[in-house]
């Protein structure tokens, strides 16, 4: 066959374009998204991007488990650091108080993939975030363990303390060791490799080993505040130095919030009777006082910022100068008087009222009413992605706005698993950004993204 004057190198030339095109389709090609429509929900709901079980693992009976709660013993439910691109979870197969062979495993937050497995036996604690790229977590060896997000390499820093405690910020790791029963005991800032590079501060307080606090030591609302039974001690996270010491009177409660103030539930032993609350600035001061028999418990808090009011028995307060701002009977449910509120996202509160069943949305800046309905469906509230606030119970997930109490979107789990045990029980979920959430249980993890439409 003859061929045709220039043919060839035509056909080079559109060969060589193919493959030009082709390697800069691999270079700029993002990984094809495979979100599914959730069979029978809405197009407002997010999709399944993605599933992993515990059993994928290999090893039978195997649970997933939170990291920051340690693996010496089974305490903790299921549960994960967030690493951004990676998810670090615990696998161990529950025995009695204990996890046998317990492993952290890297999870790909984008597909469920695993990406790495290391050993994790005997570890006390872990940081809530990262720190330098790795979760930095504490042994009963009196070691600082950290745990590479990419890869799962550790690193071990042996030091001569015995730490009780471990908290992250940033850049710095916590570190609170020595004996608690002798009121001998000190926190240090550092790094995973010197853990005590910025400052060892300590402290003349102390308690029962037995009633040690799983939070003994949080960094994560604008000043370090350190409980050990009824002492707490506030201290400045840059520098260590001491700023504040107080005490929990008879059965007390207390609890750091955000603008660096503390609010302390003043209770009697006897029946367990509450006697009013206070507020206390970051230097210890009380610059509010409610004697309401009332208190707040609050399983999520995350207001706006440090304008927005705190909850004092039945009453919002400047978190700034402790004014009183306004009153609401909403906060009170009778006739048992208890408190109401349940979490706040931003500036709205959700109140609960378990005699009335109604569910509540009340505006904090004002104290106004925004919402309310019958509590048909009772659920543990999971999260807040800015604009939803997320729901569980045994059946599913839904999300609901909180300015409006009205749907947003409703997920029955037996539509993404037909397994009714897979997604049930105790669970985590972390909010990513609009409609973007991981959610754990016990034997599943999922990862549910917005549908493209």
């Amino acid at each position: 066959m003859r061929t045709v004057p220039g043919l060839r190198n035509l056909v080079l030339a559109a060969a060589a374009a193919v493959v030009a095109t082709a390697g800069a389709l691999v270079v700029h090609l993002q990984p094809e998204d495979t979100t599914r429509k959730i069979t029978g929900t809405t197009d407002s709901a997010p999709g399944l991007a993605w599933s992993t079980s515990a059993a994928g693992f290999g090893r039978a009976g195997a649970e997933f488990r939170d990291p920051r709660t340690g693996t010496e013993f089974d305490t903790g439910g299921p549960g994960f650091v967030d690493g951004g691109d990676t998810l670090v979870t615990v696998l161990g197969v529950p025995d009695d108080m204990y996890l046998r062979d317990p492993v952290l495993v890297g999870i790909d937050a984008g597909t469920g993939a695993k990406r790495w497995q290391a050993p994790a036996a005997d570890l006390t604690g872990c940081g809530s975030t990262p720190v330098d790229g790795q979760v930095v977590c504490f042994s009963s060896d009196r070691a600082l363990v950290g745990y590479d997000l990419t890869t799962g390499a550790v690193t071990r820093t042996p030091t001569k303390w015995f730490p009780f405690a471990i908290a992250t910020l940033d850049d710095r790791v916590y570190v609170a060791e020595g004996d608690v029963e002798s009121d001998d005991v000190r926190v240090h800032a550092g790094t995973l490799a010197d853990p005590e590079a910025y400052w060892s501060q300590a402290f003349d307080m102390g308690t029962l080993w037995e009633d040690l606090p799983f939070d003994a030591l949080d960094v994560s609302h604008g000043q370090g505040v350190f409980t050990l039974g009824v002492d707490i001690a506030g201290f400045d996270l840059g520098s260590g130095k001491p700023t504040w010491t107080t005490t929990q009177d008879g059965c007390s409660d207390a609890g750091a919030t955000s603008g660096a103030v503390l609010v302390r539930v003043r209770s009697e032993c006897r029946g367990h009777e509450i006697t009013g609350s206070d507020l206390l600035d970051r230097t210890g001061r009380t610059i509010a006082t409610s004697n309401s028999k009332v208190a707040q418990f609050l399983s999520i808090d995350l207001p706006t910022d440090d304008t927005v009011p705190v909850l004092l028995g039945d009453s919002g307060y400047d978190r700034r100068t402790g004014s009183l701002l306004w009153t609401s009977p909403d906060l009170i449910s009778t006739p048992q008087e208890t408190g109401t509120a349940t979490a706040i996202f931003g500036d709205v509160a959700l109140l609960r009222d378990t005699n009335a069943h109604t569910t509540t949305g009340l505006d904090l800046r004002t104290g106004h009413r925004l919402w309310r309905t019958d509590a048909t469906r009772s659920g543990t509230i999971l999260g807040w992605d800015g604009h939803t606030v997320v729901l569980s119970d045994y059946t599913g997930l839904w999300a609901i706005d909180p300015r409006t109490g009205a749907t947003s979107w409703d997920i029955p789990f037996l539509a993404v698993n037909t397994d009714p045990e897979s997604l049930t029980g105790p669970s985590q979920l972390a909010a990513h950004g609009k409609g973007h959430y991981t959610y754990a249980s016990a034997q599943t993890i999922i990862g549910l993204r917005p549908l493209k439409h």
